[in-house]
């Protein structure tokens, strides 16, 4: 298992990898962190594993989430370049998005992953009664074990130990399942829980069974994760598991299945020879990011919504008009446009915004009022005499229309000018970026942020411009990934106020708060 100490944290690596791999000098590993994390603390062994395990439940998620919907699409190879994919390799999910941009996940950790994949009720039962060496002597089998008795004096013979079947009471269990469930109960813990569903119904069982290990081997204080201990318990572990193995006299496939998940978890590494891949984490961050600020603003600003970006899944919602099997999904409607790709389905609301001016007037829907129109015929428009306007009366059957695709907007009551409150009915226009507050201050540094940079503005301003028609926008935001290791006044973050990019502002978002609700649904 990793030595979280050893790791060498990497912060806005070059490349947009997020995760572990091996660094580029030395055996050592390097730990990758996400944008925005340069208040992230140096050296510190509990804050390096508790963002591990909370990385690999967002990787875990995020994968579950995604992986049978048509989000992501399987595809042949001969087709993969025309299309979203996701293919399978040796080194875990590749995925192409809309943009072409290639992501490769690497969601799998064999150290974790075979402890967890090993639990099986019935193999632990089938240990736990299985034939073994026992100090009780029955003595109607006697014969049977003339060959290993010891011969005493006056033809009186010894038998040290029987192989007998011994039907052990529940929680007496092999020392081979004490020590399995002793590293399970460990993992358990560091993921909160976030476990298949037959653990968590065992938790208490397992829980049991690894104190009985801890009792045996440990100390009280000694722990796998603890950062003054890890060296020394895993010592432990591994003495324990060569002496068990010695002394276990019978083994079969239930024995090994567990013993081979410990051992992966006490000698494994990171091994491409053995499918885990070169590195573990993610090119191409972004997606998850949105579907994490996703979550946060379906969960805690869901009456707001106007328009959202997204087909996520949540936690006991119900969608009227999906089919059963998609109940839990937002989206709500196709994307407009023709387009098939990426997400196909977008969440959207009615606007206050009428068609036509009949006694029943038909509300237009957000992602309708989200088009650009672009007309090559002629048209008058005479702005002091509307009655001479010929503008409105062209044939537009023919004109050009894209629909834009802002990843949130939401609805506002208030907006603020200069520390002054005014109430209204306003519309806030927020995009994810994952990308480092430095990126937006100093983008001279890198050539080639230069289009990414320009390019975001001009779509920002372009989702300004539609709505801007029809209602009055109160705010529009950057809303970039930052780590605050003291609570901000705000606890979703704080506005970066030294920038202001044509009137799109930067808001510093919370990681760590939006990645703890993006969890929740998973306990």
């Amino acid at each position: 298992m990793f030595d979280f100490s050893s790791f060498n944290v990497v912060k806005d690596s070059k490349d947009f990898f997020i995760g572990i791999r091996k660094s580029k000098v030395g055996e050592n590993f390097e730990f990758c962190l996400p944008h925005g994390f340069d208040n992230f603390p140096e050296g510190d062994f509990n804050a390096v594993r508790d963002l591990f395990f909370k990385m690999y439940r967002t990787f875990r998620k995020f994968e579950r989430d995604n992986l049978d919907s048509n989000r992501f699409n399987r595809n042949q190879p001969d087709f993969q370049r025309e299309q979203d994919q996701t293919t399978i390799s040796s080194g875990g999910v590749k995925i192409q998005t809309e943009e072409g941009d290639v992501c490769v996940l690497y969601s799998k950790i064999k150290m974790i992953e075979r402890v967890l994949e090993a639990y099986d009720d019935l193999a632990i039962n089938s240990i736990q009664k299985k034939v073994r060496r026992s100090e009780d002597i029955d003595y109607s089998q006697i014969h049977k074990y003339l060959d290993r008795a010891i011969y005493l004096n006056d033809d009186v013979i010894y038998v040290e130990a029987m192989d007998l079947p011994c039907l052990t009471i529940r929680y007496q269990s092999t020392d081979i399942v004490n020590l399995y469930c002793y590293i399970l109960d460990e993992i358990v813990e560091q993921l909160n829980g976030d476990v298949p569903d037959n653990i968590k119904a065992r938790n208490q069982e397992i829980h049991f069974l690894a104190q009985g290990f801890k009792e045996d081997y440990l100390t009280s204080n000694q722990s796998i994760f603890d950062e003054n201990t890890f060296e020394e318990t895993i010592n432990v572990l591994k003495e324990a598991l060569d002496n068990i193995d010695k002394n276990t006299y019978y083994k079969d496939t239930d024995y090994w299945g567990i013993y081979e998940a410990i051992e992966t978890f006490l000698y494994g590494d990171l091994n491409p020879e053995k499918g885990d891949g070169e590195v573990w984490g993610i090119h191409g961050f972004s997606v998850i990011w949105e579907d994490m600020c996703h979550s946060y603003f379906f969960k805690k600003y869901r009456n707001e919504i106007c328009y959202a970006d997204t087909d996520i899944p949540l936690k006991d919602y119900n969608n009227p008009e999906r089919e059963e099997k998609e109940k839990n999904r937002v989206g709500n409607c196709k994307a407009n446009g023709g387009f098939t790709r990426w997400n196909q389905w977008v969440y959207s609301t009615d606007s206050n915004s009428s068609k036509s001016l009949g006694k029943v007037a038909e509300k237009f829907k957000w992602d309708e009022m989200l088009c650009i129109e672009f007309d090559l015929n002629d048209g008058t428009l005479v702005y002091l005499h509307p009655k001479y306007d010929k503008l409105e009366k062209r044939n537009r059957s023919q004109a050009l229309r894209r629909f834009l695709r802002p990843d949130l907007i939401l609805e506002s009551k208030i907006k603020k000018i200069d520390n002054k409150v005014i109430e209204g009915n306003f519309i806030k226009i927020i995009d994810y970026k994952d990308v480092p507050l430095e990126f937006y201050k100093n983008k001279e540094l890198d050539p080639n942020s230069d289009n990414k940079y320009r390019l975001d503005i001009i779509k920002q301003l372009t989702y300004e411009y539609a709505l801007q028609q029809t209602h009055e926008v109160s705010g529009s935001e950057f809303f970039i990934p930052y780590y605050y290791n003291v609570e901000p006044s705000n606890p979703l973050g704080e506005l970066e106020l030294e920038l202001n990019l044509n009137g799109i502002v930067i808001f510093r978002a919370n990681f760590s708060l939006i990645q703890n609700i993006y969890l929740e649904d998973n306990l």
